[in-house]
């Protein structure tokens, strides 16, 4: 009988708890059950920060990448000034250079996944490419 304690999975009809994410018999996440954060998983609020800031610093990278901000958004200060004083000490000339280096680290930043994210440019600290 179906007691309280007690629910269908919607995929094979088996009898499972109410409180069951998965089925035990064929292993399919029943409706309406959210997974809990689980650490380094993608609920996890450290990839969470992790996205926020890969999308931020990617997107200025690849703007405005020949003044560093990106780098500054990282946390990379000396990497940030190194950029910003070539773009400006240079008159501009090394703008090009300092535009095509954040472009390329913009897209790079973007096409990783948040943990591969955090793990090389948070957890890791990896300030060039």
């Amino acid at each position: 009988m179906n007691t309280p304690a007690t629910k269908y999975c919607f995929a094979c009809g088996a009898v499972i708890d109410t409180r069951a994410e998965i089925c035990p018999k064929c292993g399919v996440r029943q409706p309406g059950m959210a997974p809990m954060p689980v650490p380094g998983m993608q609920g996890d609020p450290v990839y969470q920060q992790a996205a926020s800031t890969k999308l931020a610093a990617g997107i200025c990278g690849i703007l405005i990448g020949a003044l560093g901000i990106h780098k500054f958004i990282l946390g990379y200060t000396t990497s940030g000034l190194i950029m910003l004083l070539v773009s400006i000490l240079t008159l501009g000339l090394g703008a090009i250079v300092m535009a095509v280096i954040g472009i390329i680290e913009g897209v790079i930043y973007l096409s990783k996944s948040d943990q591969d994210f955090y793990q090389t440019y948070i957890a890791n600290r990896k300030e060039w490419f």
